[in-house]
């Protein structure tokens, strides 16, 4: 997700306008602008500087922390929180029973495979090394062992839908 910052900072250019967000500025100058992708009706992706949040009507709302990558559901659908801060997002928590935790999974295949369509876009779209410089660029990468490489990135998201999608099926 770090990566995003440097697609929307990028001096050419914000990447995400560019893959077809609708930007909502906040309204403080203090917090993260939100970006909004509509993935069909009654569903939408929010991205922040500080995690994601997806929305599906009939599934939910599934919020996904940018720091250690936790995820917290809802049976509320909240397609356009009007938030900038992830403490002022909708309640959420754990999901308790088979048909949240059945929604849940959904939405994060969801959003993992609009992750997948964006890396795989920005790929078609950018130098061939764009992103392994963004991510060499990462202050934390030092710490970071293992990985694959930049351009798995687009196939490793699909993998992780499809694994969530396939667990769907035996909740």
């Amino acid at each position: 997700m770090w990566c995003w910052g440097c697609d929307v900072r990028r001096a050419e250019g914000n990447l995400l306008l560019a893959y077809g967000a609708e930007k909502r500025p906040s309204p403080d100058p203090r917090y993260h602008s939100a970006y909004s992708f509509c993935l069909r009706e009654g569903a939408v992706l929010n991205l922040w500087g500080w995690g994601i949040w997806i929305a599906h009507e009939g599934y939910g709302s599934l919020f996904l922390s940018r720091a250690r990558f936790r995820a917290s559901y809802t049976a509320q659908v909240h397609l356009l929180p009007n938030t900038w801060r992830a403490y002022d997002l909708p309640c959420t928590g754990a999901a308790h029973h088979a048909g949240e935790q059945q929604a849940a999974y959904r939405l994060l295949a969801e959003a993992m495979r609009w992750i997948s369509g964006y890396e795989d876009w920005l790929a078609a779209q950018m130098a061939p090394d764009y992103r392994e410089r963004v991510i060499a660029s990462w202050p934390e990468s030092r710490r970071y062992h293992g990985g694959f490489p930049a351009y798995l990135v687009a196939q490793m998201w699909l993998t992780l839908s499809n694994h969530l999608r396939e667990e769907c099926l035996h909740l």
